[in-house]
């Protein structure tokens, strides 16, 4: 290894030994060991010899499938990635970019995700034993041929997103490009979960024959075509791969090289409307008020921030495709009555981070605690106004369209009044007490904003969320429990339960503002 490459490998090495402390730590060990469990698995399963070629295959190349999904597509949608160094980092020193690139791509296998990775497609070599070892030359080249085309593909869509969505139409279009393909693929997997023991059993092939024909799996592709005796086609699968990745590894190299020659431009500020608009100031009535203006700016900000609103984009996922979704079809497991509530957990996950997403602008704040107490009820206020819509169009939807028709209405009111209230107090709470930095939208890889989410913050989350499911319960019982037009009592028990649980999230926010705010701009600073 180079001295260059070293000099990379060390700095992952104290990066990562920084990172791997407190709540990070557990995650990671939680997530690690879950890794080592499926990669084993993986393993086993692809090592039964005595169960149909086809069906073992055909598994091993839909594991290998949805793995290298899982390389790609996770840290575009969640903002997390194992790769701790970026090319832009070295911008302004004066070392060859040929040899960083090669560095980086080198030195980005430091670490736990790929080590399980290889363990998990380690179940290549292990079909090929289990079939029949004069294969096994070919599945030993196939292996870290897979891992390679993984690990580097993986970081190619990481950088070239970060040089690409530069401006605010690009992102745009890219968040509706990704927000489709996951919204697909969470739609797909419902028929071919319920459809897997058909799959099992060999009556239905077609996900095992759309698994081979894509590269992820051209390593258990290759293997199966040897083992029918079709080498030629067994060599073209493998050599398939590896051009895969010697154009991939190209393709990182010039997009290193790209950054250093000054040929990315830089990102977009504001529109000729802002522009113009700056300095003007027009707002009359509630929007002249404190917190009217907190309202009307976390609006913008909602609408504006393509940050805000790729977290609005799961919402409004799970607003289609948990609400309406088990409309459409009998595949989806869930009820679309309970389905269309899930919005609101959702909606409360995207808001649980607010001062973390104003970042180093939050020092306004701090140097005004008078108006701590206006900024929080009106981010509550604001919260309530975009949640809202989701959950009360996909109720209002599947009561329509479900036939439910006006069967226990009070259910549906009382559980949405008590859950929009409850989560705006609690998103305020789970911003001050677990607020994480974002990267600004300049240095963002991702559409999402979590790539500085820690253990405290995950685990404060969660917490959250049980709360939230809890606090349904009081006026859901009296909503099932009382009969007739007794029912509808329980609508202004859970509305008074909202308004106490948004009472009580706000003062546990301001509160905690007033004692810490210094220490949460500390914390929410974008590094």
């Amino acid at each position: 290894m180079t001295s260059l490459g070293r000099t990379v490998l060390q700095m992952r090495i104290t990066l990562y030994r920084r990172q791997f402390k407190g709540g990070r730590a557990v995650v990671k060990t939680v997530f690690g060991v879950l890794g080592l469990v499926f990669a084993v698995v993986a393993c086993v399963l692809s090592a039964r010899s005595g169960a149909s070629q086809v069906l073992v295959g055909g598994t091993a190349s839909l594991g290998l499938t949805l793995m290298g999904l899982s390389w790609v597509l996770f840290p575009v949608l969640s903002g997390i990635s194992d790769d701790n160094i970026q090319p832009r980092h070295f911008q302004m020193l004066s070392v060859e970019p040929a040899r960083l690139a090669r560095a980086l791509l080198a030195t980005s296998t430091y670490g736990m995700v790929v080590p399980l990775t290889a363990i998990a497609t380690a179940a290549i070599p292990i079909y090929a034993v289990s079939r029949s070892l004069a294969t096994l030359p070919l599945a030993l080249v196939a292996w870290p041929a897979t891992v390679v085309l993984f690990v580097t593909l993986s970081r190619v869509v990481t950088v070239a997103m970060s040089q690409l969505l530069k401006s605010r139409r690009s992102r745009e279009f890219a968040l509706l490009a990704f927000g489709a393909v996951f919204g697909s693929l969470y739609f797909l997997q419902f028929p071919i979960t319920q459809n897997f023991p058909r799959v099992l059993s060999g009556d239905v092939t077609w996900p095992l024959t759309l698994a081979h024909s894509i590269p992820f799996s051209w390593g258990i592709t290759g293997v199966d075509a040897a083992l029918d005796g079709n080498w030629l086609l067994a060599i073209a699968a493998v050599a398939g791969l590896l051009l895969f990745d010697v154009v991939l590894v190209l393709s990182w190299q010039r997009l290193v090289l790209r950054l250093f020659e000054g040929r990315v431009s830089a990102s977009y500020g504001a529109s000729r409307k802002q522009m113009a608009a700056n300095g003007h100031n027009g707002d009359r009535g509630w929007r002249a008020t404190r917190v009217g203006a907190v309202v009307t700016r976390e609006l913008g900000l909602w609408r504006g921030d393509m940050r805000r609103r790729s977290q609005l984009l799961s919402v409004l996922i799970f607003a289609v495709l948990g609400g309406i979704g088990p409309l459409v079809t009998d595949s989806i497991p869930f009820s679309a009555a309970w389905g269309a509530w899930i919005v609101i957990f959702m909606a409360m996950g995207a808001g649980s981070n607010l001062y973390g997403l104003d970042g180093g602008s939050m020092w306004h704040l701090v140097m005004i605690p008078q108006a701590l107490r206006d900024d929080v009820r009106g981010r509550q206020i604001a919260w309530l106004i975009v949640a809202a819509p989701f959950a009360i169009v996909s109720t209002a939807v599947v009561r329509v369209f479900g036939d439910l028709g006006l069967d226990r209405l009070a259910v549906p009111i009382s559980v949405t009044l008590s859950m929009l209230g409850v989560s705006a107090g609690l998103i305020v709470v789970v911003s001050v007490r677990a607020a994480y930095p974002v990267p600004e939208p300049t240095k963002a890889f991702s559409l999402n904003t979590r790539g500085s989410f820690n253990g405290g913050s995950f685990a404060l989350l969660m917490l959250a969320i049980v709360v939230l499911g809890l606090s349904v319960v009081p006026a859901l019982l009296l909503a099932l429990l009382l009969p007739g037009a007794f029912a509808y009592l329980s609508i202004p028990v859970a509305a008074a339960i909202g308004w106490l649980g948004m009472w009580w999230g706000a003062r546990v926010a301001v509160d905690t503002l007033v004692r810490d705010s210094d220490k949460i701009l500390h914390e929410v600073i974008s590094r």
